[in-house]
């Protein structure tokens, strides 16, 4: 490939990419890797929350609108919102907000890089591990969270 030259996803392959750091979350979880677990988890709630973007929205995917957001979840979760695909009649509009804003306050892009304490420290500045709640049972409410939002997502990328 040459040098700059930017690789383009689509939706499906969001989509699966998604699934994947979704399975590879639950393995780390099992193994005791609550940072890593916590990592994977998020990237895959940003993965779907761009397949559902990619497979939407016409401008994304002829090239006219960026999906060059970063990797800000919020910005993510608007833009899906402002594809109009969670009508105020859903039953399931206020939970997907309500997990996605939480992980995207426990999350970040980072993560990935950070080592088990940090992330420890991280989530006890937060008040999401604490006297009488676990890393461990921080991190799997987290995931949990996570295996929702891609369950909603994936009846969105289907619309």
């Amino acid at each position: 490939m040459a040098k700059g030259k930017s690789i383009n996803l689509d939706g499906n392959d969001y989509r699966k990419g998604a699934l994947e750091r979704l399975d590879d979350a639950s393995l780390l979880f099992r193994a005791g890797q609550f940072a890593g677990c916590a990592s994977s988890a998020g990237r895959a709630v940003e993965g779907m929350l761009r397949a559902v973007i990619c497979k939407r929205d016409a401008d994304v995917r002829a090239g006219r609108k960026s999906l060059e957001t970063g990797h800000q979840l919020r910005d993510l979760l608007i833009h899906v919102r402002d594809l109009r695909l969670l009508s105020s009649s859903d039953p399931q509009k206020d939970r997907i907000h309500e997990r996605v804003q939480f992980i995207a306050q426990l999350w970040f892009n980072n993560m990935r890089f950070a080592s088990s304490k940090f992330v420890e420290t991280h989530g006890r500045r937060l008040g999401e591990i604490r006297k009488g709640r676990t890393m461990k049972q921080a991190t799997e409410s987290f995931y949990l969270d996570g295996q929702e939002v891609l369950k909603r997502c994936e009846v969105l990328c289907q619309r």
